[in-house]
């Protein structure tokens, strides 16, 4: 039985390993580019096992999607946000999408890549849409008490609230290559990071609180 075990957890621990090389193999090249070689180099395991595992680089291309978008929103639903305020709550939800975005380049570089391919294979994913839905039921209830209380004022649907911090957060990060070159700005610096956070948070607080025009 502990035979059984061992060899269980060393199958998890290979899946994992694969994963995660197979992550930055993808963020760097593309699906089209990424080589199943250079990944299997970089693990501790063979060309033939991660076929074993995934059946083939489109198969493990889609496997490394359905590890990165469940992984961020377990970490969202994980959030200690008791005894907050509407604005407080929103505030706490801003600030971890800035920093998973900052601290998580190759997921960013991931969602481009999938993209530029149309969504194609998320389409095609086993990705649990609940975890989607749960963190817009939860902007919905921050929204509903943030006019309950008489601090938020605007009407605003929970999509276009995720889009309006998600998009500043996402693009920072996808375009500083770009936007460092043609405005001379580290958009990754620490001052840069600190000033950008406290603006989305500020821009959306003020925002939501201001009446509809």
């Amino acid at each position: 039985m502990s035979g059984d075990i061992t060899t269980s957890r060393d199958a998890d621990q290979t899946r994992q390993n694969i994963l995660e090389v197979a992550l930055k193999e993808f963020s760097e090249y593309g699906l089209a580019g990424a080589r199943v070689d250079r990944i299997a180099k970089g693990t501790r395991t063979t060309k033939g096992m991660i076929y074993y595992h995934f059946g083939d680089k489109d198969g493990l291309y889609k496997a490394v999607l359905e590890e990165i978008y469940p992984k961020l929103r377990n970490l969202e639903e994980k959030l200690d946000k008791s005894d907050l305020n509407p604005i407080e709550e929103l505030e706490k939800i801003i600030d971890f999408t800035f920093d998973y975005h900052k601290n998580n380049e190759n997921f960013v570089r991931m969602v481009m890549i999938e993209n530029i391919n149309n969504g194609k294979t998320l389409r095609s994913t086993d990705i649990d849409t609940v975890l989607s839905q749960n963190i817009l039921m939860e902007l919905n209830s921050i929204l509903k008490r943030g006019q309950d209380l008489g601090v938020f004022k605007r009407s605003i649907t929970p999509i276009d609230l995720h889009l309006l911090y998600t998009s500043f957060c996402f693009y920072r990060v996808s375009n500083h290559h770009t936007v460092s070159t043609v405005l001379g700005i580290n958009m990754l610096s620490s001052s840069n990071s600190i000033r950008h956070k406290n603006l989305v948070k500020t821009m959306i607080i003020t925002y939501l609180s201001s009446p509809d025009q």
